[in-house]
């Protein structure tokens, strides 16, 4: 699967993940979130082993859910949001100057 097309597969499970929840609040805002956060997703999505791993930690997300273990489901998306955040602040750190370039702004520590 090609970056972008799995750049909107994993949109698409985190807004279905919302729905599931039966939380209309809950279901808007992470959509509005996955919006929010596109542009760093990208970057994220853009290596093949990125797309691996997040896709690995999405399919544990889901074994729990068929398994009607809730708890565990939650620990698992929990930990694939901040592993995501972690792999993306890598990046950005790893990145600094070619980003730059690109047009975008990293800001904080260096």
């Amino acid at each position: 699967m090609r970056a972008k097309e799995w750049h909107q597969t994993g949109t698409d499970f985190h807004i279905v993940l919302g729905h599931l929840s039966g939380n209309p609040f809950l279901a808007r805002a992470i959509a509005d979130v996955m919006t929010r956060l596109s542009r760093p997703r990208w970057l994220e999505v853009w290596t093949e082993p990125s797309r691996e791993q997040a896709w690995a930690e999405h399919r544990r997300v889901l074994a729990f859910i068929r398994r009607n273990e809730p708890d565990e489901a939650v620990r698992e998306a929990t930990d694939h949001v901040r592993d995501t955040r972690d792999r993306l602040l890598r990046s950005l750190n790893d990145d600094r100057r070619g980003l730059k370039a690109r047009g975008f702004a990293v800001v904080g520590k260096g």
